[in-house]
């Protein structure tokens, strides 16, 4: 999404709801060379979720 990434945190944050938290990192994805015999470029930026649970076991 380019510069817009708050509005893209800010869809995750919607679908998951306010009593989760968020915490992560936002990368760079595939960085290499278009052709052979040129310099690597930027392909693309890559968002990664992960989500955990805890389930409180009953005896």
């Amino acid at each position: 999404m380019g510069d817009r990434v708050d509005e893209e945190v800010e869809a995750v944050a919607d679908v998951l709801g306010s009593q989760m938290v968020l915490a992560g990192f936002y990368s760079n994805g595939e960085i290499s060379p278009f052709a052979v015999g040129q310099p690597s470029r930027l392909h693309n930026q890559t968002m990664t979720i992960t989500t955990l649970r805890e389930i409180a076991q009953t005896d």
